[in-house]
């Protein structure tokens, strides 16, 4: 979904030599520009229980704020100063659930979003001539996704779905900008979801995704496969509000590549552990809430804060 062109020599002009030669250590981190095609942390309260039939949209607004680029070794990557990463989405999300078909027993639905981002990096490094800038933004619509079609199974106290999620290179992109909405590659996510009820009160939920990643042509980079797991476990304080702490998982599960090589001396695999309170405000109708995650435990990747706003309606 976010592609950060923070570190890539090919994102650094020719005459900046000396930039050039400091960065050769620090090339792409943690999959290609910093990113991933799925939203960290997004599917957490509820993530196992299928809409009702009939159309359902979904309301995702987010920001993100991080001034620390973390290495292999979980400490500020060296050579870069004054890292600043920010950028805010707001996405739509339809999902139609279909009332006349089922599969193994399972309810069918389709689903797609768009989002759309506005986001800047910036950070300087240190050369023989003295400090440089390196600054990069981008706006706009970013990659369509879409999964044709989902399962979903319910119980009085279990609900799972299962399904793949596909993300088409549908934004705008520039090799050459180190701030991108888009990815310029197809990437594919077959995850599975659960919510669980052990007793009325408590929820448990949480989705799985194993993300697959095309090859970037504009770059010859193919970022590495990634696993993920969204959490939540919540408390309900009556028929309407829900009490709770959600994060996320991430692992990077294989090498980075360039040219068919792969990238640094581990591959630039990333890892986050994210935590953070959450509150929820539900009504057969209606539903939104509010999450913060902070991370933790980086690895090749940026480390910040991310603040979500979600609503849910049916028309």
């Amino acid at each position: 979904m976010l592609r950060v062109k923070t570190l890539l020599l090919s994102k650094i002009s020719p005459l900046l030599c000396t930039v050039a030669i400091l960065l050769t250590c620090a090339q792409t981190h943690a999959t290609e520009n910093n990113g991933t095609a799925y939203p960290l942390g997004l599917d957490t309260v509820l993530a196992g229980r299928m809409p009702p039939p009939g159309l359902t949209t979904f309301f995702y607004s987010s920001a993100y704020d991080s001034n620390e680029l973390k290495g292999a070794d979980g400490h500020s990557m060296a050579g870069i100063e004054d890292f600043k990463l920010s950028y805010q989405s707001l996405a739509v999300c339809l999902d139609y659930v279909y009332s006349d078909y089922t599969l193994l027993g399972a309810t069918l639905a389709s689903r797609a979003a768009l989002p759309y981002i506005k986001g800047q990096v910036s950070f300087y490094t240190e050369t023989p001539q003295g400090r440089v800038r390196n600054s990069g933004k981008d706006e706009g619509f970013a990659d369509l996704a879409f999964t044709p079609l989902f399962l979903g199974w319910s119980s009085p106290r279990f609900h799972q779905m299962l399904g793949v999620d596909f993300y088409a290179p549908t934004a705008s992109y520039d090799k050459d900008r180190l701030f991108n909405v888009g990815t310029n590659v197809w990437s594919y996510s077959p995850w599975y979801s659960f919510t669980a009820n052990p007793i009325e009160e408590v929820e448990i939920s949480a989705k799985i995704l194993y993300m697959i990643n095309d090859n970037n042509r504009a770059t010859d980079y193919r970022s590495g496969r990634e696993l993920n797991a969204d959490y939540h476990l919540g408390y309900s304080l009556n028929k309407n509000w829900q009490v709770g702490v959600s994060g996320y998982l991430y692992k990077q599960v294989s090498d980075d590549e360039r040219h068919g090589e792969s990238v640094g001396e581990d591959g630039n695999r990333g890892q986050i552990v994210a935590y953070g309170p959450v509150v929820k405000y539900q009504t057969p109708e209606f539903g939104v809430l509010m999450k913060w995650q902070h991370e933790t435990l980086v690895e090749n990747r940026a480390r910040g804060e991310r603040l979500w706003l979600q609503a849910v309606m049916r028309f």
